[in-house]
């Protein structure tokens, strides 16, 4: 967990990732480092420094406050919970995400002009859109997740940043992160790729691969876009680092500063995962889609070298074995669209009938619960398939 603390809490064994100045503002060359003695401290506090921010799960934590005296009358108020959702159908939580999608678009649209004319970039400006999502995805986690993946072709880099930011909100949560913390990840996700503005726009959609000169400044945007934000913003840790790791690796091959293990924050480890994610299960100018299915088996073959396994297995929780929007074949040989995920019963989502694989045609659409005998007539989940293998579209057919 990243804390803030003022600079008269810290104590030998503390491990800092954050003096909260800019790099010419002192003469540290190190702003991650684990404190050795109080002389290193007073070297700090000599440098002007007043706070500092700690990974409390690289070093020591503050000590636990005493515990609070009981009210007056005796009884324990327990906090609001997370994100706690007020009762709202499917149905309508996923047109409210439409809305929230379109009005995210619109906002990065404006940031990201903002960055290539050299102009201030008010991240502050994407606090409320987040915590909207926050609480999307609190009230039903098959609304916006699922409809964040599909992505016009003319606006790729906007909607792959609130994809992946939906997807940081949901696997932060499943793994148990505050929610201040997560907000400020999502915010991360929403902003980690705004160096992209300053790259010629041919390099990135080229078609086929990149040269080596070309890749390199394409990587280059991950410290072209920290310049920008540090300029014209006042960003938290958690946010920096979703920015400057997400495109690290676990086994220390990524880039820009390869990183490698616990080195890369759990900011950075989640960002890591949930941009790969989005990027495979969207059509590129160099490939096509994998379907979701596909993409999380790929992803979990690289836990533990491109990734945290612990994490990828958490993402996988988080979307289910067939994530909604998935293409599936059934017994019947009807291919189906998952709708609806059954937490308790992965296998077994609600889908939506679409199409008969051995005739080759449309029948008419109709949703079917696999986790119910009574009114299944299709049969269980053979396997995954492909929209593009069988010529269909999957933008038509995603849950609305």
């Amino acid at each position: 967990m990243i804390r803030k603390i003022a600079i008269a809490q810290l104590v030998p064994g503390m491990f800092v990732v954050d003096v909260h100045r800019p790099w010419l503002a002192h003469r540290f060359w190190r702003t991650r480092f684990r404190v050795r003695d109080s002389e290193q401290i007073d070297h700090l506090i000599d440098e002007g420094i007043s706070e500092v921010s700690i990974d409390t799960t690289r070093g020591l934590d503050l000590p636990a406050p005493p515990p609070r005296p009981l009210p007056a009358d005796g009884l324990v108020r327990l906090p609001p919970r997370f994100g706690a959702p007020d009762s709202v159908s499917l149905g309508e939580e996923r047109r409210r995400s439409a809305r929230l999608l379109q009005e995210g678009c619109r906002m990065l649209d404006e940031l990201n002009q903002a960055a290539r004319g050299g102009q201030r970039v008010e991240a502050g400006r994407l606090e409320p859109l987040v915590a909207r999502m926050i609480e999307s995805i609190a009230r039903n986690p098959d609304a916006l997740v699922p409809l964040a993946r599909i992505k016009r072709h003319d606006a790729y880099d906007n909607g792959h940043a609130l994809a992946t930011a939906a997807l940081i909100v949901a696997l932060g949560r499943q793994q148990g992160v505050a929610a201040p913390e997560v907000e400020k990840m999502a915010i991360g996700a929403l902003l980690k790729d705004i160096g992209l503005a300053a790259i010629d726009a041919r390099v990135i959609g080229k078609q086929g691969h990149l040269s080596h000169a070309e890749y390199a400044i394409v990587q280059s945007h991950v410290e072209e876009g920290l310049a920008v934000l540090e300029a014209t913003s006042s960003l938290p840790e958690t946010t920096v680092a979703v920015v400057l790791e997400h495109h690290e690796r676990y086994n220390g091959a990524g880039y820009p500063y390869r990183m490698a293990g616990d080195e890369i924050s759990l900011a950075g480890r989640l960002a890591a995962i949930v941009d790969t994610y989005d990027a495979m299960t969207s059509d590129r100018p160099y490939r096509a889609a994998l379907s979701p299915t596909v993409a999380l088996r790929q992803l979990y073959e690289q836990g533990g070298s491109h990734f945290d396994p612990a994490l990828v297995a958490g993402l996988v929780r988080t979307l289910g074995i067939y994530p909604v929007g998935t293409l599936v074949l059934l017994e019947s040989g009807h291919l189906a669209v998952v709708e609806q995920e059954h937490p308790a019963q992965p296998l077994q989502p609600v889908v939506n009938v679409i199409y008969h694989a051995g005739r080759r045609q449309y029948c008419a659409p109709v949703q079917v619960d696999l986790a119910r005998r009574v009114g299944n007539h299709y049969g269980q989940i053979v396997r995954a398939e492909s929209f593009q293998r069988w010529g269909l579209s999957p933008e038509r057919w995603q849950p609305a």
